[in-house]
């Protein structure tokens, strides 16, 4: 005899499997809490009490706090890659700096970016097995766009260096403005001379190439 609906679905999705918006929300609650108070401060009772549930419904989720900080990693990854790819993509080599800009611009104007940087810095200074997770993902999820950028327009090696070098002068430059303004001073925006200077970051680049 074939299993019910009810048993096949109870298969396939665990009674104490989280849901994904539910999934999502512990994320970005946790996210917020260790941002502001640190890893040690953002107990798991203090994040099962902003979720309004109990201690131990809490690792029906994640089974540590160890586990929780990654997935937070892992989702936060996810959205910053997602974001770029959302844009609509360059379509010469000339368009490199522009997407570049678009991208860091875009992404620092969400709320979640710059409490992720400052959650970043602060599980990164507190464990170092966190410190070595998160440069994994980046390495491993982040950085090879770069890379897939310059190829697709790079004619030889050393253009493909070069392209390379200007996407990312034009990220850390532009990301270390937003930065200080949105994650260290707590602005809910950048201001016009941030805004100023990613168009003059953009236009150097852009003289770069030509």
């Amino acid at each position: 005899m074939g299993k019910s609906p009810k048993a096949r679905n109870a298969r396939h999705n665990p009674p104490d499997a989280a849901p994904p918006a539910r999934r999502e929300e512990v994320l970005e609650t946790a996210l917020t809490l260790v941002s502001e108070h640190g890893v040690a401060g953002a107990s798991m009772r203090k994040l099962a009490a902003e979720l309004g549930i109990s201690q131990p419904s809490l690792y029906h989720y994640f089974p540590s706090k160890d586990a929780l900080v990654g997935a937070v990693v892992e989702y936060c990854a996810e959205k910053m890659l997602a974001a770029s790819l959302d844009l609509p993509p360059p379509q010469r080599r000339e368009d490199l700096p522009r997407f570049a800009m678009r991208a860091v611009v875009d992404l620092w104007s969400t709320e979640r970016h710059p409490r992720f940087v400052r959650f970043m810095f602060v599980v990164a200074l507190e464990n170092k097995e966190h410190r070595a997770f998160i440069q994994r993902v980046f390495e491993e999820r982040l950085y090879p766009g770069f890379t897939l950028l310059a190829n697709a327009f790079g004619r030889d090696e050393a253009e493909r260096t070069e392209l390379r070098h200007i996407i990312w002068m034009v990220v850390y430059s532009l990301g270390l403005s937003f930065l200080e303004q949105r994650a260290l001073f707590g602005m809910p925006r950048a201001n016009q001379e941030v805004l100023d200077h990613a168009e003059w970051v953009v236009g150097a680049a852009e003289r770069l190439l030509r």
